[in-house]
């Protein structure tokens, strides 16, 4: 896996070098400490980061386009990833009209891109606190007039999260990966309780991504006034179903665990109004899963359709920026049939991190003595339905010449003894710290 990343990055640079786009190299170092004295999910409590981001300016579209992030972890190798959030070529057509080959974020749905639910794109969910949004991978058809536009989107390959690594040994996950939740370690079986070694089968690469996918958007109105959204897509979810099968082996038990894709339609519409003083809109999402069919005997996820919708209202103060925005979710659970399904236990299957919550935020931005650039920003978010509040201070200095440095601090809690999926994030407030450098 890592010669296959190797290679990849080395052929994005290539394609960078031929191509005209301007693409700036970041060489970057983090710190990471997590901070709650009940915190027990490894060993170690810091980690350490060394890294490189290349992104072209997407003020000025070329060509090709790239944004992606390699990191290292020193010491901990699972932790270590490579996000590639776009890459993509251009054939411009016509003035109004363009093809987009590759990898490239779109805004499907305010609600889905805001809240990261990563329904229409799929998730870098590497820290699932903290996710970020994916591109789709196929061809992006784009025609931009003034009073409206469409985006059409078709790909044979489809491309699930990519969520935190793992390390399975000898049936048992290893306390390895911070972000990691393990499943439970025990189980009652037959009425005594056992230890639980996990198998997991994981399925082949060609039937998970190739997989067709769909899209379309229409958009109306100005850049200043009212506007509309309307987005639909047939495709897999980036999620994958789990299911399981407990056997008893002597005196522990064996879980056999089977992922498998399923397919989903989506809905989606943004109504609203915006202007230089900042925006307001209402959004709603609708989501229909289709549940996939496994073998006899196991206990399964059922999938339920749901409805997410809420309002945003940003307003724009130099150097300030006030947001207020709410989430709510009608339907979307996971719940379980079969023969080893316990009421007290969440399902192996998650389709929402959370599916209620209120967000106030507040950021500054600003330039000071003309060549430092400073952004902070303070958010804090709290859900009754699945029972965490979570509150979060990014700041960032940006000196021209080339030097970057930030600090970020999250901080959660969650309910004492929850189902939500929130629960697992319990005792995992941290503190970032990281330098950057420009080539």
């Amino acid at each position: 896996m890592n010669i296959t990343k190797s290679l990849f990055v080395l052929i994005i640079l290539c394609f960078a070098v031929v191509s005209r786009s301007e693409i700036k190299t970041t060489l970057q170092l983090d710190s990471l400490s997590f901070l709650s004295p009940d915190y027990e999910n490894t060993d170690k409590k810091s980690f350490g980061f060394v890294g490189a981001t290349l992104a072209s300016d997407h003020n000025n579209p070329d060509l090709f386009m790239l944004n992606l992030t390699g990191v290292y972890a020193v010491g901990q190798s699972v932790l270590s990833y490579l996000n590639i959030r776009e890459i993509y070529f251009t054939y411009q057509i016509d003035s109004n009209s363009k093809i987009h080959v590759g990898r490239k974020l779109f805004n499907w749905s305010s609600l889905d891109s805001d809240w990261n639910l990563g329904f229409y794109q799929p998730q870098f969910r590497w820290n699932p606190i903290n996710p970020e949004n994916q591109g789709l991978t196929g061809i992006f058809w784009e025609r931009n007039e003034p009073i409206w536009g469409l985006t059409l989107f078709a790909s044979p390959v489809y491309v699930p999260d990519q969520g935190p690594g793992y390390e399975l040994k000898d049936g048992q996950f290893e306390r390895s990966n911070p972000w990691f939740s393990n499943p439970p370690q025990n189980i009652r079986f037959q009425g005594q309780l056992f230890p639980i070694d996990y198998n997991i089968h994981r399925p082949e690469t060609s039937d998970v991504i190739f997989q067709q996918v769909y899209s379309a958007s229409l958009r109306l109105g100005e850049r200043k006034g009212f506007f509309t959204n309307v987005a639909g897509s047939f495709k897999p979810a980036h999620q994958l179903a789990l299911a399981y099968k407990p056997v008893l082996v002597t005196t522990r038990v064996r879980v056999d665990v089977t992922p498998k894709v399923y397919l989903e339609n989506i809905y989606s519409a943004d109504l609203g109004y915006r202007d230089s003083w900042g925006l307001a809109q209402f959004s709603v999402l609708y989501t229909k899963p289709q549940t996939p069919d496994f073998q006899p005997g196991y206990s399964v996820p059922i999938l339920d359709e749901s409805i997410s919708f809420g309002p945003k209202f940003v307003y724009n103060i130099r150097p300030f920026q006030f947001g207020i925005s709410y989430l709510d979710t009608i339907g979307g659970e996971v719940k379980e049939s079969g023969p080893d399904v316990s009421a007290d236990r969440a399902s192996l299957t998650q389709r929402f991190l959370f599916r209620q919550a209120a967000q106030l935020n507040v950021t500054y931005r600003d330039i000071l003595y003309k060549k430092i650039l400073l952004e902070s920003g303070v958010q804090w978010r709290q859900s009754t339905k699945d029972e965490f509040t979570e509150l979060r201070f990014k700041n960032r200095l940006d000196i021209r010449g080339p030097w970057s440095f930030w600090a970020d601090v999250i901080l959660i809690e969650t309910a004492d003894k929850t189902l939500s999926n929130m629960g697992s994030y319990r005792n995992l407030d941290q503190v970032w710290i990281g330098a950057g450098y420009d080539i």
